[in-house]
């Protein structure tokens, strides 16, 4: 059956839920644009392995690739074709990807979004294969260009996108962010039902966020912080447990402040609509924001995981990120939800500027004080990366930054070969605090792995 789009979501992660593109696909469905959605991490889960992060560690085969892009071109024969090109590290595989659609179908447009894309689509258009790249926000965006194509108009009243005009790279207008009560529920009709019953879904309430940290895109690449709506999020968590039989896992929500009224509200209505959580469901929110009223809410629903972005316990570190928060905060905050018996994991991160071997040492060692206590139980370490769209990315050398590597497969969190360092902690020296890092964190995940189902 013919569409107007197909979007691709690229298998970076083989078994994460691709949000972005489903809740561009589900709108441009009731805009009347006939689009559908392949999941390539679905169709090629079984054949390669993964890291810790869930991240391929092999090459992507290019012939099964090839076939399975093919058999859904030929079926559904699409007018544009869009890749979600979220993560830097996928980007090589995204323009293979674009690369394979346009031999396969030379008359689709084709289109490439998401946060690497958006803030690095000069050089994405020199694949001559790509024709469009949409900037931030996908919904109303592709909506426009979908309308501009369909009715053979030019592209240059299409804000937020960017293209070849005249032997250049031509940049429209950002477009200003949408109404998120515009946007419909999440479709999930338009996925294979086994793929939704198995993958990985994160519950989400916002786009953007407010705390400005500088390692971080999301504010740049969402604008203003806006709220989808408790509504719209309890529906989505009902129709995964009564016609699919699963559940979200749990709560990737920069935004999510357990002092706030959205959140006793929703643990006010999961309760009211009687959905049932996992055993391991988990929040993820920033220490600061840890109450004695937001961990009863959590005993109410019996959620006893937490994930939290500490990052690091250098005052002088968490200043160059403009974290805002410092050791007594974290402290405090561990400290009840130790009392509470609720299973704290943490982010942290190594190499960000304002860091040396002096400062992660002292880092170090209070995230080990801090296991010790039993403040946190589990963690992961991730290696600083200037993520395009960062002042770090932009201004390097400001920052004492030096980027050792611009290829993009390696520009991934879960490493231990540094694509940058700093001009007083090189690569061998960040490398070395990371692999220590990482052998405390496996340390104490086989020493409380036993808790994990054996909390009161």
């Amino acid at each position: 059956m013919q569409q107007n789009c197909l979007l691709i979501s690229p298998p970076g992660e083989l078994n994460i839920f691709p949000r972005g593109i489903m809740e561009i696909a589900s709108f441009l469905n009731i805009k009347g644009c006939p689009t559908s959605v392949l999941p390539l991490g679905h169709h090629i889960k079984n054949d390669y392995k993964t890291d810790e992060g869930g991240y391929i560690l092999e090459e992507l085969d290019d012939k099964e690739l090839c076939r399975i892009i093919e058999d859904v071109l030929v079926e559904t024969q699409p007018t544009v074709v869009g890749i979600s090109n979220c993560y830097t590290k996928d980007f090589h595989n995204c323009i293979k990807i674009i690369q394979m659609c346009k031999r396969i179908r030379p008359q689709a447009i084709t289109v490439i979004g998401g946060q690497h894309a958006t803030f690095c689509d000069q050089q994405s258009l020199e694949c001559p294969e790509l024709d469009v790249v949409v900037r931030g926000e996908g919904e109303w965006t592709m909506l426009n260009l979908l309308r501009a194509i369909q009715n053979k108009d030019r592209y240059d009243k299409v804000g937020g996108i960017s293209f070849r005009k005249n032997g250049g790279i031509h940049r429209n207008p950002n477009r200003f962010p949408g109404k998120m009560e515009d946007l419909p529920p999440v479709d999930y009709r338009l996925l294979p039902r086994e793929f939704v019953q198995t993958t990985q879904i994160h519950g989400i309430l916002s786009r953007g966020c407010a705390y400005h940290c500088k390692y971080c895109v999301e504010e740049k690449f969402w604008g203003y912080p806006r709220w989808y709506g408790l509504q719209k999020l309890i529906d989505e968590m009902t129709v995964l447990q009564k016609d699919y039989g699963t559940q979200i896992i749990g709560m990737e929500e920069s935004m999510l402040d357990m002092r706030s009224n959205i959140f006793f509200k929703f643990c006010r209505q999961i309760k009211d609509h009687r959905i049932e959580l996992p055993e391991q469901f988990y929040l993820t929110t920033r220490i600061d924001s840890v109450t004695d009223e937001g961990i009863r809410q959590m005993q109410d629903l019996e959620i006893k995981f937490l994930c939290t972005g500490l990052e690091n316990f250098s005052d002088r570190v968490l200043m160059m990120m403009n974290k805002k928060q410092n050791y007594d905060s974290i402290l405090q905050g561990c400290e009840k939800l130790k009392q509470k018996n609720i299973w704290v994991n943490s982010y942290w991160l190594i190499g960000h500027p304002g860091d040396n071997s002096t400062e992660a040492e002292y880092t170090y060692s209070k995230f080990k004080r801090f296991f010790e206590k039993g403040l946190l139980k589990s963690g992961n370490a991730f290696i600083f990366v200037p993520y395009p769209g960062t002042e770090f990315f932009i201004e390097p050398h400001k920052y004492g930054i030096i980027i050792g590597s611009y290829e993009w497969k390696r520009w991934k969190r879960w490493t231990e070969e540094p694509v940058s360092w700093l001009e007083n902690f090189s690569a061998t020296e960040i490398s070395h605090a990371s692999k220590k890092a990482w052998k405390l964190l496996d340390d104490y995940r086989r020493l409380n792995g036993h808790l994990y189902k054996h909390l009161n």
